[in-house]
Order: structure tokens, then sequence, then C-alpha cells
């Protein structure tokens, strides 16, 4: 068994695992048991419980299933604009593909995760938890397609000058018949850079969380429970509030191995 498909394994494990705990009676990531805050592991709460008495559990597994999916659509996403704007601009007239590049360029050289910043702190303060969510992740995915162009953009050139396609042409098979056999020939090249902006943005939503900009409360993310390593006086008391921190860690290790192996 390769480390790609040990990887695999071990994060449908961990998917598994959060949904069974997410889909137990009595589970909620908003439940507050007031009378027992920062409480440590026990038969009702597994990993103990934050400062505002929530099932720290819960939270953790709720997080890491929205922080992935949400990374996985907005990954989705920027490939499928990166694929576009790479393959029109292969096509196009030299004059057109020149200028896409230098927009990727421009988008290249601004510090990205500041450009973040500055939108999503623009948000209004009554955005809903599940607006924000939505809004953090396509604004990863509208920041996240130039590099991704660049690299279509060279596999699109190779394909255009190879002499199958010229074959085609001389053939007179149209351009949407073209197109159809183009896609599945940049497959190798668009499957990697899916994989790799997953773990990515994984990142870039716990980061964003972290600095308050993240995913609005009640609704759990990374980022926003990785704020509770601010409180030493938490950190004396239980040594749950590393679970989030370190799960994390073992998602983005696994996330790399399949992009790395890919």
């Amino acid at each position: 068994m390769n480390a790609r498909v040990a990887a695999t394994w071990i994060l449908a494990g961990l998917m598994l695992i959060a949904v069974a705990v997410l889909a137990a009676p009595g589970s909620s990531y908003s439940n507050q048991d007031r009378v027992q805050p920062l409480a440590g592991a026990s038969l009702h709460h597994l990993a103990g419980t934050d400062a505002l008495g929530r099932d720290r559990m819960v939270r953790v597994c709720a997080a890491f299933l929205l922080s992935l999916a949400g990374a996985i659509a907005a990954a989705a996403l920027t490939t499928l604009a990166a694929a576009a704007v790479g393959t029109l601009s292969a096509f196009s007239p030299a004059f057109f593909g020149s200028l896409a590049m230098l927009v990727c360029d421009v988008f290249l050289a601004l510090p990205w995760l500041f450009l973040l910043m500055m939108v999503r702190s623009a948000l209004p303060l009554t955005t809903s938890p599940a607006h924000s969510a939505a809004i953090t992740f396509l604004v990863l995915a509208a920041l996240g397609w130039p590099a991704c162009a660049r690299a279509v953009y060279r596999g699109a050139l190779d394909l255009r000058n190879a002499e199958w396609m010229l074959q085609a042409r001389a053939g007179g098979l149209r351009t949407s018949q073209i197109v159809r056999h183009i896609l599945p020939n940049l497959m190798p090249l668009l499957t990697p850079q899916f994989l790799i902006c997953i773990p990515a943005f994984v990142i870039a939503e716990a980061n964003l969380g972290a600095l308050g900009l993240g995913i609005g409360e009640p609704l759990p993310s990374w980022g926003g429970m990785l704020l509770e390593l601010d409180n030493s006086a938490m950190l004396m008391q239980t040594h749950w509030v590393y679970l989030p921190i370190g799960l994390l860690v073992l998602v983005l290790l696994m996330l790399e191995t399949v992009a790395v192996e890919a």
C-alpha cells in the first residue's frame, strides 16, 4: 500500500468518525452545558467542553467536515476557472493570451493573504455564520486561480502545437469537437492543481479564523478554536484544547501526501 492510498484511507476514516460523532443523539455544536465549562473528558463529553460549555469533540468534528467540504468546493471552482482562463488564453490570439497572463502575474504579485483579509473584513458584522462561511470559501476560490491558470496555459499551448491537433484542424474538425479532446488531455494537469488547492484553502481558512475574520460563531471553524490557544490559563486547565491543532496538522499531512503522490 503506497502513501497516497494510506493517506486517503486515513482521511476517509476521520470523516466517518466525524459523521458518526455528529450523528449521535444529542450532538450539537452550539448547545452549552453551563454547569461544566472547561470540563475534562467524560462519557458525556468525550473531549471535554470549551469555555462556553460546548462539546469540544462535536465542534472539532463539525469544523473538520465544514472546512474540508468548503475547501473541496473552492478548489473545484478555482480549478474550473483556471482551466477556462488558461485554455481560452492558449487558443486565442497571442495578444489576448499575453494580456491574460499579465493579469495572472499581477494577481500573483499581490499579497493574497492580506487581500483576502481586506475583503473578508469588509463584510458587515450582521453577516450570518452560514453566509460568512460561503463568502470565505468563495473569496478563496476567486483569489486562487492565477497560479493554476498559468500552468494550464502552458499545457494548453503544448496541446495547441501538438501534431494530432494540427491533423484535427486539417481534417476539418470544428472547435467544439476539438475542445472535447483537449479537456481529457488536460486532466493530468488539472487533477494535481485541484488536490494542491485543498490543503492551501484549509490552512487559509484556519488563518482567517485565528485572526477573527473567518466563519462566524456559533458555527465552528478550525481558526476559531485555535483562538483558545491564546489563553494560557485554559492551556493549564485542560490538554484537550490541543485537539483542534493536532487534528489540523494530521489532516494537512494527509492532504499533502495525496497531492504530492498524485
